[in-house]
């Protein structure tokens, strides 16, 4: 692979004017400036995290601890054992330093050897020993290379009453989708869920392990959720009807005919939530200790009272995506999906302003999904801005969502979330990664706590908005757009909800380094150590970095410069400066869906009878070329500007005249005709 992408982009000077590139990474040769394996050192037992003070910390030491992670799904978290060594070292060279386990209890394996799942087809909670096996490689590994573990425990298991002696539905239907929300408060699923973790945790052996940073207990669900999205009535049927009016008249005291309706009723799913909670969290520390940091399902899943519900645990986490998938006939049909091309940057960042004003003050929280996912042509933007808008925020964690699906690790193509092979991301994890953990964005200097009170969060609930707390807010006087200046988090105190003066347009943080332009659609990090430009725009100003685009592109850019030797850029003598398109394969194009005019997808193979074709692409992959003018301030008297391969080793250094000196300055062509085209590239100071 490493041959084939040098050869390729060697051949490239010959061709003019080109719009786009061959361009793919190895992984497992990585080496040089895009190389972030620095950042970690193995973990050890003083490395283990705990919550002190509203903060992941070090237990030995006390000192706060930044996770920059990557979800693995289904049969990834269960690699071959000579892989499992392999992808823990990607995955430290790309700066991660957490992962999260993520729907391991998905589809059990009717053949343990397959290891796709944690679990048999075998009666609920029937462990597969292939993959408790190869899980325990995977975290010896993780260990090795500095990287801690995230486990999730119920995600997407759904109950057999045939097999695990639990109620059929009546009428023969189907129990609902992972057992959502039944498993919350019927009592022999809770009590199957109770031994899956406490027979999880002792085969992972992970008492005492610090390897483990976290354990979440409960994915994208609450009884809350399911009464606010309006399914509870939906799937609490039959005998779990009966078990359910039976909790309601032992919470109420007395008869069960009352209305399932009004605040008690809400307090009621709150109550049946907590408790959930709490003996999940008992079972949890039976194993491990007192100390392990535990969450229960995210903030979009539950709202307001989360607050409440959560109020046993340790931290608090949420999910979001730009541009998630639209499936307009059928679920995850790969043949029927579309996009709509936007950009976060470009359409005001609410999906990233509702995660800042989704956070509990005072306690860790963690964003343990997120994407802009394949093919959305803006997609580099995202780990960089969020990445320094969460260090701003003074974010415990942030989780890509996903590195991989499987175990086809050496996929060489972008493929719907995954990181592998989405070589549009891969450029900037790595510096992303360095912005939210290494401090080069300060955490913000003036914090706002907004007070919510019982009666602002029944009212919340009440009116169904447990997903979307920054417009609840902003309907209250509470400007969302107060998280670009300030960090901000909710806090339960009786007390109204206080009018704050709103920010002032364009958004400046009030550190002075991160800078949103809304009406320029624009985000600028002009912090010591590191500059950035993302949006749409002709030329920008960031601060030891000016950058003008030429006008060949889509009018969008992810540009990215960092120091690699911890100086201020003005006097840094090597840094590291990424200019990522987007990527598509060899004949891929964007186009309308049917009957559309602004929803894209990949037009429908020939003679297929759905609207469009797969999500993934096959090499090789095309890179979007984005040609630029950077100026650099400098103190140096000579830069040397080094095109680097996928290997990130450095190819032919550009010519004099594609780097002119000023006065305290370096003006350098990036991808311009003749060059070796990259995505990075090394700079070197004397």
């Amino acid at each position: 692979m490493r041959f084939l992408a040098v050869c390729l982009l060697a051949a490239l000077p010959c061709a003019a004017q080109q719009s786009s590139y061959p361009f793919a990474v190895d992984q497992d040769r990585l080496s040089g400036a895009p190389d972030f394996s620095f950042l970690n050192q193995p973990i050890t037992a003083k490395d283990r995290v705990v919550v002190r003070n509203g903060r992941f910390v070090r237990a030995a030491d006390g000192n706060p601890v930044r996770l920059f992670g990557v979800n693995l799904a289904f049969g990834a978290s269960f690699p071959e054992q000579p892989d499992a060594a392999r992808v823990a070292k990607r995955l430290r060279r790309l700066g991660v330093n957490l992962v999260r386990l993520h729907h391991m209890d998905t589809s059990p394996d009717s053949n343990p050897e397959t290891a796709r799942s944690i679990l048999t087809t075998g009666p609920y909670p029937t462990l597969n020993p292939v993959a408790v096996s190869r899980l325990r490689g995977l975290l010896d590994a993780l260990k090795a290379e500095g990287i801690y573990a995230d486990l999730n425990l119920h995600v997407g298991y759904t109950f057999r009453p045939g097999v695990d002696q639990v109620p059929a539905m009546p009428d023969g239907a189907a129990l609902p989708n992972q057992s959502k929300p039944l498993h919350i408060f019927y009592p022999r699923m809770v009590d199957l869920q109770l031994k899956y973790t406490r027979d999880l945790i002792a085969a992972l052996k992970l008492k005492g392990d610090p390897v483990l940073a976290m354990v979440e207990i409960d994915n994208e669900t609450s009884l809350l959720q399911a009464w606010g999205s309006r399914l509870l009535d939906k799937t609490i049927l039959g005998d779990y009807l009966a078990e359910w009016l039976r909790q309601w008249g032992e919470y109420r005291k007395s008869a069960t005919d009352a209305p399932l309706e009004g605040d008690e009723y809400i307090r009621f799913l709150a109550d049946r939530d907590r408790a959930y909670l709490r003996r999940m969290r008992d079972a949890i520390r039976a194993v491990t200790d007192e100390q392990v940091p535990i969450a229960g399902t995210q903030m979009g899943y539950g709202g307001m009272l989360n607050l409440e519900t959560h109020a046993d645990l340790d931290y608090q986490d949420n999910h979001f995506y730009i541009d998630h998938y639209n499936f307009p006939h059928t679920a995850w049909d790969s043949s029927d999906w579309r996009i709509r091309d936007t950009s976060a940057v470009g359409t005001g960042m609410s999906s990233i302003l509702n995660m800042a004003a989704s956070r509990e003050a005072g306690r860790p929280y963690t964003v343990s999904e997120f994407n802009q996912p394949y093919p959305n042509r803006q997609a580099a933007e995202l780990d960089p801005v969020l990445a320094a808008f969460g260090a701003f925020q003074g974010w415990d964690s942030i989780m890509h969502f996903a590195y991989s699906h499987g175990r086809a690790w050496d996929n060489a193509a972008p493929e719907s979330f995954d990181i592998n092979g989405d070589w549009t991301k891969w450029p900037n994890v790595g510096q992303s990664a360095w912005l939210f953990r290494s401090g080069a964005i300060a955490a913000g200097t003036s914090p706002v706590e907004i007070p919510v009170s019982k009666e602002v969060r029944m009212q919340f609930t009440r009116e169904r908005r447990l997903g979307s707390i920054s417009v609840f807010l902003g309907a209250n006087g509470v400007d969302p757009a107060l998280a670009f200046v300030h960090p901000i988090g909710i806090r339960m105190a009786e007390r109204p909800l206080e009018k704050l003066a709103p920010p002032v347009a364009p958004y400046t943080s009030d550190t002075g380094e991160l800078v949103y332009d809304k009406a320029g659609r624009t985000y600028i990090i002009r912090a010591a150590k590191a500059a950035g430009a993302v949006g749409y725009f002709r030329q920008a100003e960031a601060g030891a970095m000016d950058v003008e685009l030429v006008a060949n592109d889509h009018g969008f850019a992810t540009i990215l410069l960092t120091a690699l030797d911890n100086l201020p850029l003005v006097q840094s003598h090597r840094m590291l400066l990424s200019t990522p398109g987007y990527t598509l394969g060899s004949g891929q194009k964007l186009a309308l869906y049917a009957d559309t005019k602004d929803w894209w997808t990949f037009p429908p193979e020939p003679g297929s009878s759905k609207p469009a074709a797969g999500r993934s692409a096959k090499p090789p992959i095309l890179m979007e070329r984005v040609e630029s003018y950077v100026t650099l301030r400098t103190s140096a008297k000579r830069l040397t500007v080094y095109p680097l391969d996928g290997a990130g080793q450095r190819m032919a250094a550009l010519g004099a005249k594609d780097i002119v000196r000023g006065d305290g300055t370096f003006r350098i062509h990036l991808q311009a005709d003749g060059q070796a085209l990259a995505p990075w590239y090394e700079l070197v100071t004397e």
